[in-house]
């Protein structure tokens, strides 16, 4: 090969292609596009929606394979717009027709759009070269901000797709072509603006009437229906009360007042199984306007729920008061409840009651600052202050996993306590702190003095001022009243003003103990205090966990991270009954067949109600049951006597079962049965968990991540 070919070759690789090349067709496969901005346009817009047949032929006159007969794509056309329940997408060699967004507004964005969601993905594989559209971008977005538009422009530039209309092709990657679809997102977007300023100068107009606007009906009322227009549409009056309904709002407010509690009243109303009724056949048109629409519903009707009681103790339209936007008209129609239980009703929905202890525990230690790393994207770890616990269980509540972190605090809170103050050193900082404490304090008494005197400078400028007034000079005259009013403002000001904090010897006194002493004091600052000083240095705590540990990582704010890996405590009790692997195979030989003698013999250290409940959790069969089994001794009222003279002596549980010949388990059971309590100090210990700690410094912004 010569010189001269391979120069040649690699400028025509590098350079630049032509606006021709650009918008050569065809190009890659081709999507044709169809969107109308409402369903009355899918129904009424023949032509519009017809419109995407012609595109095809299009992609075919520019070079696109496809096999599809124009007649049938019209055929297909016609049973959507008849509402037939048929696909609305239709591919063929290199052409893709995409219809799914007919009846859906430009306005939306692609997750709401599944068409453009589509063509979106397409486009991003680099399947697509070309997206024909009836008009321009206005097809594809008209969004009110232009963020969509301009995202679907620069993505089609990135990929080099071509945009084909009828008049033309256009490519963005040409900036000629970008500036002409860009001035389409601006015009669109200008003209949808003024469109919504428009609609709602005639809404507001409308609603100052007292006429119904389209916001959903409130319970208790129906609207009336004034017309009907040609297209089928309805023409809406005012509002009127529906006695079925009105009859339930005003139950569901005198309920609200008696119970002085939203939840306590849904609770109640649920018990009597109050609902609303559905609407009547001749009133079939409310149920997609009233807000009942929203409501949950059985075979009896809509249920009301806490939210629907606050809603309705909240609605002013319950007592005739129109609401729209700015306008506030009141007696626009017929009131639905008396005005006096609508008010008593709207207090106790708007008043705060603190539920129970948790109310008003003080948050937990590290509250707020953990994380839960175990899943794809970190969830908050929930602070139960009543229970001393933290858990991850958001997606258990909602049904949709099993709990995934429930532990008690003494296993998290003190490995991660004594790590951060062992690292947390502020002696250094304590000399700086105290001498400034010093400095403030000597600088008090001048302030105040200096303060001192410039209120006696001004009090005795106004005294000068008021023996200069009455003179026959009127203008010398209006100057001397406007010192003197300014010089009171100064004054008042002045006397105004908050003092300066002053910082006393015993203030001094309790930082020095505070920065010297903090690790040795910790446990006796409040809980709220802790957590506020854990905030300051802490950014959060990373938990990753297994059943056995769990690892937690303390992002400091300053660049540095603690790695503590934590052993969870088991009592030595559960560690020994743990059912090992050769008891699981002796129990799955003997199951099926085996009597009760039989396998309480082979099995020595579990009791029968073990033994099956391992068996149900193996899934083990039996066959036939061969004979059955007695449950442990009776406890007798003696054996009860002397278990309470033991337990209330703080005996271990492990010496009263063996005096007694019963498991711990039989122990414990037994005494809270019988309400026993151990002397103070005998309580079982808490089993403390173990840990390592390992400290790194990273020097980097630590910025939290989106949590």
């Amino acid at each position: 090969m010569e010189l001269s070919e391979i120069i040649l070759s690699i400028r025509a690789s590098r350079s630049m292609p032509t606006e021709e090349d650009l918008r050569s067709l065809p190009h890659k496969k081709a999507f044709i596009y169809g969107r109308v901005s409402s369903q009355g346009q899918v129904r009424d817009s023949r032509e519009s929606i017809h419109e995407v047949a012609k595109l095809m032929v299009l992609a075919r006159q520019d070079g696109y394979r496809c096999d599809i007969d124009p007649d049938t794509v019209e055929e297909w056309l016609e049973s959507i717009q008849n509402g037939e329940d048929v696909s609305r997408t239709m591919e063929d060699g290199d052409v893709a027709i995409d219809c799914r967004d007919l009846g859906l507004s430009g306005s939306l964005g692609e997750d709401k759009r599944p068409g453009l969601n589509a063509l979106w993905q397409r486009v991003e594989a680099g399947e697509m070269g070309a997206v024909y559209l009836t008009e321009g971008m206005s097809r594809l977005s008209r969004d009110r901000d232009r963020v969509l538009g301009y995202k679907l422009l620069k993505l089609l530039k990135e990929e080099k797709c071509r945009i084909r209309t009828p008049e033309g092709v256009y490519s963005p990657a040409v900036p000629r072509d970008w500036d002409y679809l860009a001035s389409d997102i601006e015009d669109s977007a200008e003209e949808l603006k003024k469109m919504g300023v428009r609609l709602g100068r005639r809404r507001a107009s409308k609603a100052s009437q007292g006429r119904h606007v389209g916001n959903p009906v409130c319970p208790g009322y129906i609207v009336e229906i004034e017309a009907q227009r040609r297209d089928g549409s309805y023409i809406m009056g005012k509002w009127r009360p529906y006695p079925a309904h009105q009859e339930i709002v005003i139950a569901v407010l005198k309920e609200l007042v008696r119970q002085g509690s939203v939840h306590r009243a849904a609770q109640s109303l649920t018990t009597q199984g109050v609902v609303f009724p559905f609407f009547p056949d001749d009133l079939k048109y409310m149920e997609s306007r009233s807000v009942l629409r929203q409501y949950r519903r059985d075979s009896r009707g809509y249920l009301i729920s806490s939210a629907a009681i606050k809603g309705l103790a909240t609605n002013l339209s319950l007592i005739g008061i129109w609401e729209w936007m700015d306008v506030l008209i009141e007696d626009n129609h017929e009131p639905a409840v008396p005005v006096d239980l609508f008010l008593q009703a709207y207090e106790v929905a708007l008043t705060k009651h603190p539920r129970g202890r948790a109310a008003y525990a003080e948050p937990m230690e590290w509250s707020d600052l953990l994380y839960c790393y175990n899943h794809d994207q970190p969830r908050k770890i929930a602070a139960h202050s009543k229970l001393n616990r933290w858990a991850c269980i958001r997606g258990y509540q909602a049904g949709l996993e099993s709990r995934c972190l429930y532990t008690a605090d003494h296993v998290l809170t003190p490995p991660l306590t004594r790590e951060f103050l062992r690292c947390l050193d502020l002696t250094p900082h304590a000399q700086s702190v105290l001498e400034r404490l010093k400095a403030e304090a000597g600088s008090y008494s001048l302030e105040e003095s200096r303060r001192r005197r410039r209120e006696t400078e001004l009090k005795s400028r106004l005294v000068n001022l008021r023996r200069y007034l009455g003179t026959a000079d009127t203008e010398r005259e209006e100057i001397y009243w406007q010192e003197i009013q300014e010089t009171k403002a100064r004054l008042e000001a002045l006397q105004n003003r908050p003092p300066a904090p002053r910082t006393t010897p015993a203030d001094i006194e309790r930082v020095t103990e505070f920065l010297e002493n903090l690790e040795s004091n910790w446990e006796r600052y409040p809980r709220r205090m802790r957590n506020r000083l854990l905030k300051l240095l802490v950014d959060r705590v990373e938990i990753r966990h297994d059943l056995v540990h769990i690892e937690a990582t303390v992002v400091w704010k300053m660049g540095f991270y603690q790695r503590i890996t934590i052993s969870r405590p088991t009592a030595p009790f559960t560690k020994d009954k743990r059912w090992q692997p050769e008891e699981d195979n002796l129990l799955r030989m003997l199951w099926p067949t085996a009597t009760w003698e039989m396998l309480l013999a082979a099995l020595p250290r579990r009791t029968a109600g073990s033994i099956n409940s391992r068996a149900s959790k193996l899934k083990a069969k039996r066959l036939h049951i061969v004979t059955s089994f007695e449950t442990g001794p009776l406890w007798s009222s003696e054996d009860e006597d002397r278990l309470r003279e033991l337990y209330t002596k703080g005996v271990s549980t492990a010496e009263i079962a063996s005096r007694l010949g019963r498991t711990e388990h039989a122990i414990l059971g037994r005494a809270s049965v019988l309400k026993i309590r151990r002397p103070k100090g005998h309580y079982p210990r808490k089993y403390q968990p173990r840990w390592e700690a390992e400290n790194v410094k990273v020097m980097q912004d630590l910025t939290s991540p989106r949590r």
